[in-house]
């Protein structure tokens, strides 16, 4: 009979439970074989719920985005900040704190509370009189809406064994692609038919309403209730929570990503050099930002992207003074930034092309907002739904045999993503652009399970909210940051969508590829040692065990 008594993965389990007995704290040859309980799957269905309403608020504008640019007199650039960095960067800032505040709190109440706020923020984007107003919404949105990815993904790790994280991640992210699809649909219908239907409302004055406003209430309002179903969820493992002050943990993690909160935190952890440091990182960022707004004459644009590029440096700066081992499987690993870099510029392409691929196909090939709504919602969900789905089952099973499997599949999708782009900004074909839009979704969404549960296999459990936040935060500020507004910026100036939405091929799709091989290289090394180097930096031999922080350090 042999004894392990190092951490053994769900997988290592599996493979060897009919070889020898293993006694390891907390994982068993039964558990893993146990079925999951069907309260597990229940949760899935309402985060997914939840979440259908998350990516529907949030892409909502893309769908309305002629409307709006006509009413407000807006430029496709203000546009790009509209459609992605309004809400992409305030969603990361807030969300990089969020992931701490997740690992410590009762999640399904934060979570509940998140849907809450993004749900009435959309909402009051339909009182917005100018670009600042509409902007101010979009921000709301991303700061409620920064709960949802730290809180769902560690939940649903808690509730479903390491067999079948990647498979029910894959479930929970089709959510992605049926929100966009409802977007799209509610949206252009309410465009197109808003003055009959605004008849059958009961309410005084209701068809005075632009379309695209109605558009937003439509969408907002009813997260309310599923905010309430939400808080009803049962917080998995409740026991094994930390116990900490909510204000106190709130304040400090928040004071960890927001200057200038960030001055005090940083020489409380660091003393002088760590904060000189810091204040020399906000002097270029700074001196970056004034350039690029002197030469393309965006300052909403630059000083929000600035303020995200601090918000993750900071972070590192952060995590690796107060949680040393945190750090050192997050930021501090070569694999796990090498598949934050490169999701970075996955979400850039794919995110630029998700926000204005309804918006030309109403310039470029006259489809009317119904008929692009329809068309492009129902063939996006559809293929998207079936790749996520199919991607994190896929890299379930490819990955017993090689644990590059995330990567292999990130490499796939992006290899079929470069022609059909190319398809759809050069047919002038309505039916050929769906269908070529139908194929990207179908290979590009498998990506986005099998680096969920990636992220997740690279850290330790306490870590999990921390670890897809941090991941989020890069992604998000960088693609849907950037991407959005590359386009609408290129647009803006060249007078051609089209050469906007092509200019994204330029460089992406071959600094993604080397960077997904650098990752595969050093995979293997990376999940055999993440226990030794976590405490090399000073983590507990026992996973069961909590990790304290320092008193210096708190």
């Amino acid at each position: 009979m042999l004894v392990r008594s190092v951490d053994i993965t769900a997988r290592d389990v599996e493979r060897n439970a009919l070889k020898f007995e293993v006694k390891t704290p907390g994982v068993t040859t039964a558990a893993i074989q146990e079925r999951v309980r069907p309260y597990a799957w229940f949760a899935l269905a309402v985060l997914t719920l939840a979440s259908v309403f998350n990516f529907a608020d949030r892409q909502i504008v893309s769908i309305l985005a002629q409307s709006i640019k006509a009413d407000l007199g807006l430029t496709d650039a203000q546009l790009g900040f509209l459609l992605g960095t309004a809400f992409a960067v305030f969603y990361a800032v807030i969300g990089i704190a969020m992931g701490r505040i997740a690992d410590g709190m009762n999640r399904t109440s934060l979570m509940a509370a998140g849907m809450a706020v993004w749900s009435a923020t959309t909402a009051l984007g339909a009182a917005a009189m100018n670009f600042a107003g509409l902007g101010g919404a979009r921000i709301g949105v991303g700061v409620g809406e920064a709960v949802a990815n730290p809180c769902t993904h560690s939940l649903l790790c808690d509730y479903f064994p390491a067999r079948l994280r990647a498979t029910a991640l894959g479930i929970y992210l089709t959510s992605a692609y049926l929100g966009g699809a409802t977007a799209l649909l509610v949206g252009g219908m309410t465009l197109q038919h808003w003055s009959g239907m605004c008849t059958a409302v009961p309410i005084a004055g209701a068809c005075h309403l632009a379309a695209w406003k109605a558009a937003l209430l439509i969408v907002g309002l009813p997260g309310l209730p599923v905010a309430a179903l939400v808080f009803s969820l049962r917080e998995p493992n409740l026991e094994q929570r930390p116990h900490t002050s909510r204000v106190r943990l709130i304040l400090r993690e928040l004071g960890a990503a927001l200057p200038p909160c960030t001055f005090f935190n940083l020489y409380k952890v660091g003393g002088s050099r760590l904060l000189l440091s810091n204040v020399g990182l906000v002097a270029a960022l700074l001196i970056m930002a004034a350039a690029l707004v002197r030469l393309t004459d965006d300052l909403a644009q630059w000083s929000a992207l600035a303020l995200g590029v601090y918000s993750t440096v900071t972070w590192g700066q952060m995590q690796k003074q107060r949680d040393t081992p945190l750090y050192r499987l997050t930021f501090g690993c070569p694999t796990y930034s090498l598949a934050m870099t490169s999701g970075a510029l996955l979400g850039c392409m794919y995110g630029a092309i998700s926000a204005w691929a309804a918006p030309y196909a109403m310039r470029a090939l006259g489809m009317a907002p119904a008929a692009a709504g329809v068309a492009l919602g129902l063939t996006y969900a559809a293929a998207a739904g079936v790749g996520v789905v199919a991607g994190g089952w896929l890299t379930d099973r490819w990955k017993m045999r090689d644990a590059r499997a995330p990567i292999w599949t990130a490499l796939i999708g992006l290899i079929i993503a470069v022609p059909t782009i190319l398809i759809m900004v050069n047919t002038r074909q309505a039916s050929m652009y769906v269908a070529a839009y139908g194929v990207f979704g179908l290979f590009t969404s498998a990506w986005s399970a099998a680096y969920a549960a990636l992220v997740q296999d690279l850290v330790l459990s306490r870590m999990r909210g921390a670890a897809a936040s941090a991941f989020a935060l890069v992604c998000v500020v960088v693609g849907a940051g950037a991407g959005p507004y590359w386009v609408g910026k290129l647009s803006a100036l060249t007078g051609s969508l089209a050469l906007g939405l092509m200019s994204i091929l330029l460089l992406v799709p071959v600094i993604l590829a080397v960077l997904m091989l650098t990752a595969r290289r050093l995979l293997h090394e990376t999940e055999r040692g993440r226990r030794e180097r976590a405490e090399a930096a000073g983590e507990p031999a026992m996973s069961s065990v909590p990790f304290v922080m320092r008193a210096s350090q708190r």
